[in-house]
This record gives C-alpha cells, structure tokens and sequence, in this order.
C-alpha cells in the first residue's frame, strides 16, 4: 500500500469566446468540471502582500498522472478552494509509468 494518499481534484476548464474586441479570452461561466483523479497533495508557502496588508496567497503542489488532462489555463478546485494555475503544467518522465508524473503548482489569493 502506497503511504501517499491519493486526492481527487476537479479541473475546471472554461471555451474561448470572442470578447468583443477581436481577442480571445475564458468565460469562466462556461466552464466544465470534470474529476482528475490520483494526485498527491502538498501544501506550499503562503505568502503575506506587504502592499496592501488584506492580502494573502495559499499555495499548492500536487503531483499526479503523468498524462492528466490539466492545462495551464484551467482552475483547480481542491479541498473545496478553487485555484489558478501557477505557471505550466511540468511533465516528469520517469523510468517507468509508475515513476512518471504530472506536476502543477496552484495559487489563490484571499482577501
């Protein structure tokens, strides 16, 4: 038995609609839903902002299926929260399937 528990997230994508300007842009209103399962689950820093001092930002790493349908333009609701994609979405390649995995760095901000 693995001692890593394994979370569900739920990846929330979103269309690219015209916004009026001749851009693309996410209608987060739009967006689906689905379930990602199998991902390991560590909590990251949070960070204080000094600027206006209402601030502060919960972060996450999650690692998980090294072929996991998650984009860096997605949001990720987890534990409840929903968070934003902090950067790309890393791909680890390992030496075999069970060592190969998925890692995306989440963020929000509260406040």
């Amino acid at each position: 038995m693995s001692a890593v528990r394994r979370h569900t997230i739920g990846v929330l994508r979103a269309p690219l609609v015209d916004d009026g300007r001749g851009n693309q842009a996410r209608d987060w209103s739009a967006a689906v839903e689905k379930p990602s399962y199998g991902w390991a689950i560590d909590s990251g820093s949070t960070d204080v902002d000094t600027e206006n001092r209402e601030g502060a930002a919960i972060e996450y790493t999650l690692r998980g299926p090294y072929g996991a349908d998650v984009l860096a333009s997605d949001r990720v609701r987890l534990m409840g929260g929903l968070y934003v994609v902090e950067g790309s979405v890393g791909r680890q390649p390992g030496v075999s399937a069970l060592t190969s995995h998925s890692i995306v760095r989440l963020i929000a901000w509260e406040g």
